[in-house]
């Protein structure tokens, strides 16, 4: 009976119209997933026995199912399995009906960092915005999501400050006198520490010396009276210059000095604005800081080697950075009436109507909606009394504020300058200039839009995507969020950390600079690597902190992401390396999966305690049949890469860290380590029975699977420019680029071309 029912519902399967789509999938799920996912018992917390109009509108239920039902790991292996055409034919039905309700692109507003590159290239000035608008929230690892971008009192309050903050200082009420500061080693002064007395800082003739870093207080900052100990102060809003007299010693290759805002006598909330490579034999710098006035400056030695000499207890011997001379000019007017003043008022007694749609054209390149414009130049009109100035800060003021700039304009089928809009905010986070725009309205930009996104790739602009996209993309800022503990990793210095962090954004720039392959994000034959890192990774010598592709030797393990030192540190904790954190790493960036690091990374559930390394708890874990879908994806990929410690380095065996309690030393506390060694065993089985074990074998299995790879990034990068989330609906999209891209050795920039060149990228 069981034999003939069966047969009966694999005909309404295979027959096209016997049977309606809602009535197979109801069968396929009785036949199959409500054993499990039923009355009874709702595994996952999945339950399939509702009624199926109800199953088939939930969009991220039926996109759970088609990606579990395609990748073969549902219905469980130990399961009666139904016929693989059966299961294609379903997984057809879910994806047609993920395509009929595919979610409208919601509302986008400029985040933190397109709202700073817009006022940059509208006003020509470098403002810092981070203590007036608050972070944006991130969605499936991006911040440019529309999803994310709810808008609370609290942010509205803070869009005014801004505006207001930003009208003040764009139109003032008078030309800002120029001064020139000079301050020699009498201005200079230390920290002081609270535990020594002092920090790794002091006069040397005419030398100011600094041998420490931040963490330890140690910084120069300096005093117009050479008596006083009151530290200098910006008096006004503007770009200020530093030339700065300053040299290393004691040291044999370059060094960094790092800029930072706050009061260098209580530095413990200094604000790092900028840092400065040093090349090996360099007498000093000269840099421009927009800087706002109250602003206080202090200087660290941001590539010193050891705490400071006071606080180590004995003479300093390593190198040390001595000051001499320093002048600050300030603030700098190139020219007045300034640029700004200039777009902003370009005529004198501006009426209020003009004055409104003038800036409105300035601000969103499209005019004020005629239901809106009489609100505009009624408050315009009510300050026209005040004078033309007084006016333009209310209007700018006000339009800064309204959804009409905050919020990006989107049609269902976007305008040619809607569509302007969308490539400058991908490729530039900005605004677009007045070639796009010439380029959008004449139809050259939806006709063939290749010409200006070479173009926008040549711009200098273009590194802000290559810095925002990679920061979210592969976490690069989240790289020196820890350590490395010095009584652990003593040869790896805080600017080598830094290094790191920047290594995958200059390996996704210079593939995209060069039109390579995206396979070099798998595996390639070269690192792209400055000083430190080269150093690091034991490299020939790279000469300063600009990072250059470097040949890797033959036997090298080096070359990709998942080589780089950087994501190896990201994904460890103080102490160890997190198999777990590691492999769902690769999972969620490089093949795009929506999957998470469960919350109970320390393994330590009662049924799994007694387990003695952490290949045991793990193992174990898998057990549980819950977990077991994730982990047998997520730990294969992490334990390969097991034979990489948690910065990066090469090793052959566990080194496990145990802090010892705390012993009183003298007038400080040390806590002591102790170190416990235990054999590494990495290899494990990939789902589809492929067996990895160390950090070669994976990229032979990645590059294998290079093809999922290639569409993981597609997407990424597809979420990135279109500001939402990639789902199954986006398949034939990223399909038709992945396409494109392959006729041109799956090339960064020919993907890139592609996504924009897509009838997708037009629509809302």
């Amino acid at each position: 009976m069981m034999q003939l029912i069966w047969t009966m519902l694999l005909v309404g399967f295979v027959l096209p119209g016997t049977l309606g789509a809602e009535l197979k999938v109801e069968q396929f799920f009785a036949q199959n997933c409500v054993k499990c996912h039923g009355p009874e018992k709702q595994k996952g917390k999945v339950r399939l026995d509702k009624p199926v109009s109800e199953l088939l509108a939930d969009e991220e239920l039926l996109e759970t199912i088609a990606t579990v039902l395609e990748a073969g790991e549902m219905p469980p292996e130990k399961a009666p399995r139904p016929k693989a055409e059966v299961v294609a034919q379903v997984v057809q039905l879910l994806q047609k009906q993920i395509l009929t309700q595919r979610p409208v692109n919601p509302l986008k507003r400029l985040t933190r960092a397109e709202y700073t590159n817009t006022m940059r290239d509208l006003f020509g000035v470098d403002f810092d915005f981070t203590g007036l608008l608050p972070p944006d929230h991130v969605e499936h690892g991006f911040d440019k999501f529309g999803e994310a971008h709810l808008m609370s009192p609290h942010q509205v309050m803070a869009y005014l400050k801004t505006a207001r903050f930003i009208a003040e200082r764009v139109l003032p009420d008078a030309k800002p006198e120029t001064k020139t500061w000079e301050f020699d080693a009498r201005h200079f002064h230390g920290s002081k520490n609270f535990a020594t007395g002092g920090g790794g800082d002091f006069r040397d003739g005419d030398d100011y010396v600094l041998t420490g870093f931040r963490p330890y207080r140690s910084n120069l900052h300096f005093s117009i009276d050479p008596e006083s100990h009151d530290q200098f102060v910006i008096p006004a809003f503007g770009t200020y210059r530093l030339e700065v007299k300053a040299h290393s010693e004691k040291s044999n290759q370059g060094e960094v000095i790092g800029i930072n805002l706050g009061d260098g006598r209580h530095p413990t909330s200094f604000q790092m604005i900028r840092r400065i490579p040093m090349p090996h034999g360099s007498k000093g710098f000269t840099t421009e800081l927009t800087l706002k006035a109250g602003d206080m400056l202090a200087f660290t030695f941001d590539s010193a080697r050891v705490p400071g000499r006071t606080l180590a207890k004995k003479p300093h011997t390593g190198p040390a950075m001595r000051f001499s001379q320093m002048k600050v000019t300030g603030p700098l007017t190139e020219q007045w009436p300034t640029a700004a003043m200039k777009a902003i008022l370009p005529r004198p007694n501006m009426k209020p109507g003009e004055l409104v749609d003038h800036l409105a054209l300035l601000l969103t390149q499209r005019p004020v909606p005629l239901k809106d414009r009489p609100v505009f130049v009624a408050i315009a009109a009510k300050q026209q009394a005040a004078g033309t100035v007084a006016m333009a800060r209310s209007v700018l003021i006000t339009l800064l504020t309204s959804p009409h700039f905050i919020y990006k304009a989107e049609s269902n089928e976007l305008t040619a300058v809607e569509r302007a809009h969308r490539l400058s905010y991908f490729l530039w986070n900005s605004i677009p200039d007045a070639t796009l725009l010439a380029a959008a309205r004449s139809g050259a930009l939806a006709k063939d839009p290749s010409a200006q996104v070479e173009r926008m790739l040549k711009d200098p602009k273009a590194g802000r995507f290559v810095e925002d996209f990679t920061r979210q993309w592969l976490q690069r800022d989240k790289v020196d969020d820890f350590g490395p503990d010095v009584r652990v990793f003593k040869n790896v210095r805080r600017m080598t950390v830094d290094s790191m962090g920047r290594e995958g954004r200059e390996l996704f720039r210079h593939l995209l600079e060069n039109s390579m392959s995206m396979k070099h994000f798998i595996d390639s034959d070269f690192v792209m690597a400055n000083d430190r890192l080269a150093r690091f990774y034991g490299l020939p010598a790279v000469k300063g902190d600009a990072f250059v592709p470097v040949k890797l030797p033959k036997g090298s393990e080096r070359g990709g992401l998942i080589a780089q030192a950087g994501f190896l540190k990201l994904t460890s904790t103080d102490f160890a390396t997190s198999p777990i954190h590691r492999g769902s790493w690769i999972l969620k960036n490089l093949y795009n999966e929506k999957i998470e690091p469960p919350a109970d990374i320390l393994i330590n559930e009662p049924d799994i305690r007694g387990t003695t390394t952490i290949r045991e708890a793990i193992l174990k874990h898998q057990e549980l049949e819950s977990c077991a879908r994730c982990h047998s994806k997520i730990d294969p990929l992490g334990f390969a890469l097991e034979f990489y410690d948690p910065v990066g380095r090469k090793r052959s065996e566990y080194r496990h860290v145990e802090e010892l309690p705390v012993e009183p030393d003298g007038t400080t506390f040390t806590k002591k380590i102790k170190f416990t060694k235990v054999p590494i065993e990495s290899t494990m089985k990939l789902p589809n029975g492929r067996e990895v074990r160390d950090l070669p074998t994976l990229k032979a299995a990645l590059m294998a699977d290079r093809e999922r790879i290639y569409k993981g990034i597609i997407g990424k990068l597809i979420s990135y420019a279109h500001g939402r989330e990639v789902t199954r609906a986006d398949r034939p999209h990223i399909e038709a680029v992945f396409e494109a891209a392959a006729n041109q050795n799956f090339s960064l920039r020919a993907t890139i071309g592609a996504i924009v060149a897509h009838p997708e990228f037009g629509r809302k």
